[in-house]
């Protein structure tokens, strides 16, 4: 009985150690970024003259279905705002 407690402990703590990125959708990207979906769409196309190469790519979840990883968009807005201080 202590060996099944001692795994089960082991368990919830390597569960609770793993960070499982957020994904958000499109919408939540827009209200984020305060960018319309053409712009963020633009700007991660390298065809485009919109194209920003530290705009995150967003990330395909399965067949027509994509996401964005929430700490990356945070990430992004961040060196947006530390540009304007710089």
């Amino acid at each position: 009985m202590e060996q099944l407690n001692a795994n089960t402990q082991q368990n919830v703590s390597t569960a609770s150690a793993l960070q499982i990125p957020r994904m958000i959708p499109l919408k939540q990207v827009m209200h984020y970024t305060a960018l319309s979906s053409t712009t963020i769409y633009e700007m991660v196309n390298k065809k485009s003259d919109r194209y920003d190469p530290t705009f995150p790519v967003q990330v395909k979840l399965s067949r027509g279905r994509v996401a964005w990883v929430e700490s990356e968009i945070a990430d992004w807005i961040e060196s947006k705002m530390a540009d304007r201080i710089h």
